[in-house]
């Protein structure tokens, strides 16, 4: 995964955003993380650069890591947030570019699902752009770790041509954009849309819960 060029392009379109969101704006919830309103999605993005810069983290992040993040920069209003994070960049995009251990690609896949996560509680559409990538990342570690005595699946992403194989002799083949693949796979979309998806060769209910790599939303997320 091109990790600093990810994080840099979902970064700049973040902090181009932010000087234009109003105080309700800023204090909307965020669906897909119900404990934070926007506001305190920047204010993760940014505790989380500087955690990992000192030292003070590795990801991946649990979350009282993640909340103290937050509750360090609660007196901060959003321009004082973003100069934090804007502050770090240079050092983060040297240590991404630097660093080839698969954990610190983990800091671009958090920060692209991010901005979707933020883009859909402020009423925006999708940013699709590195579907492929961030598909590829969660479904290729999957497909190392799948254990046999689960049921086997073939992933196809429509749009890419891309596969993946979990487990030995699929009968499940489960289709889908590189993007609602990789929202899926990466705790975006609850249960019952991944059952909704497409889906051929039986009944995925017993293999769908198995597919998020963090955990499912309850609320069904539209971006």
């Amino acid at each position: 995964m091109d990790s600093a060029r990810i994080y840099q392009n979902c970064q700049d379109r973040l902090l181009d955003l932010a000087p234009t969101l109003d105080r309700d704006q800023l204090a909307t919830v965020v669906p897909a993380c119900p404990d934070w309103t926007v506001q305190q999605v920047y204010a993760h993005l940014a505790g989380l650069g500087a955690d990992v810069l000192s030292g003070n983290a590795t990801p991946p992040v649990g979350d009282e890591v993640t909340a103290r993040q937050v509750a360090d920069r609660a007196h901060l209003d959003i321009g004082a947030i973003t100069d934090q994070w804007r502050a770090s960049a240079p050092a983060l995009l040297e240590l991404l570019r630097t660093r080839t251990r698969r954990r610190y690609a983990l800091l671009a896949l958090d920060l692209w699902h991010h901005e979707n996560d933020l883009r859909g509680a402020l009423g925006l559409a999708a940013r699709t752009e590195d579907a492929d990538q961030l598909a590829d990342f969660p479904l290729g570690g999957l497909a190392k770790v799948w254990s046999a005595d689960r049921p086997a699946v073939r992933v196809v992403a429509t749009d890419t041509g891309q596969e993946w194989t979990l487990g030995e002799d699929p009968g499940l083949t489960l289709r889908g954009t590189a993007y609602e693949l990789a929202r899926a796979v990466t705790g975006r979309r609850g249960v019952r849309q991944i059952l909704a998806m497409d889906w051929t060769g039986g009944d995925p209910a017993s293999v769908a819960p198995l597919l998020p790599t963090l955990p499912a939303p309850e609320a069904d997320l539209t971006v």
